[in-house]
């Protein structure tokens, strides 16, 4: 026992290490954007930290051109001078212009490498991803960072979607009856902010959501969100509720036309009840209040799938999927080409849990 324990300690020592490059040899690739020149020649570009001492570690951006991902890649070695730590990438940029020109193969290099990060964060930017990544960082040791931590924290307001790392990228593309949907962020003053949604047909991105209509968007879309709602009357007086969304969607097939009926149960929290004072939150008021608001929720939130539904043709309330496990997958041609035409019908209701009160 004692002389395998020697063996064991002596390789230890002699081999833990070997091979290994120094810490002052290495960088750590936190951010990969792509973009696009006018020229259609591609370009991307890296945030890395480069370790300087034990304790000591600076950010750099290095912009490459190229026909292709890899040959990209292997330039930025040669630049950098320094070996890479496989699967440390944050977060994934994909700037406008290039997702109008196409992602097959960005999609095609992180499927088929098996050294990349499966949770890396993806979002679209407004503008070039090398003027992102060049950003400093108000938060964070990178701005891959700060994008991650914006896109995380975002759950938890607008009905945000969850579904942004890798896998759920491949998701999107490959299962039938799904499009692409992603964060879409620009700069704001001297950082970034989380601007609206990116949506794809196949790997071309067609069009972006405003600002203005993502929160309602996302509450179409996303299943078990979190966010919040305000209510107004005519004399400026608000009602703001915090609400958590449980979404239900039924299909169903009449006379070779689809219906969609997207059931919404909203439970809810009164956060602010700027209303007139001789109102107390009364359960009977509560209930009125439900019923009001349920059915100017369900108006809105109407309005806005006709005009998405109308103007693009495309499915960006992710319900498709249902059709295709009603009617089999042979049938997802004549699924996406009649979803202009097929009925969609939405249902909110809200439930308000407590007034916030803790003094009555």
């Amino acid at each position: 026992m004692k002389k395998i324990s020697l063996v064991l300690l002596f390789m230890l020592i002699f081999t833990s290490c070997y091979g290994k490059p120094s810490i002052e040899r290495t960088s750590v690739i936190a951010g990969i954007g792509h973009d696009i020149d006018k020229d259609k020649t591609l370009s991307s570009s890296f945030e890395f930290i480069v370790f300087k001492s034990q304790n000591v570690f600076d950010k750099s951006v290095v912009t490459t051109k190229g026909k292709s991902i890899f040959e990209m890649f292997n330039k930025r070695l040669l630049i950098t001078k320094r070996r890479h730590l496989p699967g440390t990438v944050r977060t994934l940029l994909i700037s406008e212009e290039r997702g109008k020109f196409g992602i097959s193969d960005i999609i095609d290099a992180f499927l088929r490498d098996q050294e990349r990060n499966l949770n890396t964060t993806v979002a679209v930017s407004k503008q070039r991803t090398e003027e992102i990544l060049k950003l400093n960082a108000k938060d964070s040791n990178t701005m891959a960072e700060e994008i991650e931590d914006l896109i995380k924290s975002s759950y938890e307001a607008n009905f945000t979607q969850r579904d942004t790392n890798i896998k759920d990228f491949f998701n999107m593309y490959y299962q039938e009856g799904r499009h692409i949907m992603l964060p879409y962020i620009e700069k704001y003053k001297d950082t970034v902010k989380v601007s609206g949604i990116a949506v794809f047909k196949k790997d071309k991105l067609i069009f972006t959501i405003t600002e203005e209509d993502t929160k309602y968007i996302n509450l179409l879309r996303n299943e078990k969100a979190q966010g919040y709602l305000t209510f107004f009357d005519g004399n400026l007086k608000s009602l703001d509720l915090f609400c958590s969304s449980r979404r239900n969607v039924k299909v169903e097939i009449n006379d070779n036309k689809i219906a969609y009926n997207i059931y919404l149960l909203i439970y809810s929290s009164v956060k602010e009840a700027n209303i007139d004072d001789a109102q107390e939150l009364t359960k009977d008021k509560l209930i009125e209040l439900e019923e009001k608001y349920s059915d100017e929720l369900t108006k809105q939130l109407q309005e806005i799938a006709d005009k998405y539904q109308n103007k693009y043709g495309t499915d960006i309330f992710d319900v498709q999927k249902y059709a295709v496990a009603k009617l089999g997958r042979d049938k997802i041609d004549f699924i996406e080409e009649n979803f202009i035409n097929s009925n969609i019908k939405i249902s909110a209701k809200i439930k308000i849990l407590s007034s916030g009160r803790l003094i009555r």
